[in-house]
């Protein structure tokens, strides 16, 4: 192997691994974003219980500590909301990310790949110079 083709041969690790690394994130970021989003399901699920149970007659007080319950939770819902809307963008910019890595991966592989056949040609090349011409 030349110099050459040990290079690109390197250079395309790193960019495997730099793959691997941002590949990893992108998981990391589609797990938070799936857990905002049952959060946000879980909450919704418990107002509608909330505002499906049968009405009693209850203190003022009573009301006024629902009431500011409910508020909490539609306040959590949108916070959750957001942030899963957050991360979907966060997961565009990972994937963005992730596509132009692989793509640099795969133009270094190539290389990597053509500089071996080219010293692959060129060893062939010299041995078949060494050789005495066939005799006749």
């Amino acid at each position: 192997m030349t110099e050459r083709s040990k290079t690109l041969a390197l250079m395309a690790l790193k960019e495997k691994a730099r793959v691997a690394e941002t590949l990893g994130g992108l998981r990391e970021v589609l797990m938070q974003k799936a857990q905002a989003g049952a959060v946000a399901e879980r909450l919704a699920a418990v107002l509608a219980e909330k505002r499906g149970a049968a009405p009693a007659v209850q203190s003022m007080a009573t009301l006024r500590a629902e009431r500011g319950m409910v508020g909490q939770i539609l306040a959590e819902i949108d916070k959750q909301r957001d942030r899963e809307s957050a991360l979907a963008l966060a997961v565009a910019e990972a994937q963005a990310k992730l596509a132009r890595e692989e793509h640099r991966l795969q133009l270094l592989a190539d290389k990597a790949r053509e500089a071996r056949r080219g010293e692959a040609e060129a060893k062939q090349a010299l041995r078949d110079g060494a050789m005495p011409p066939r005799k006749r």
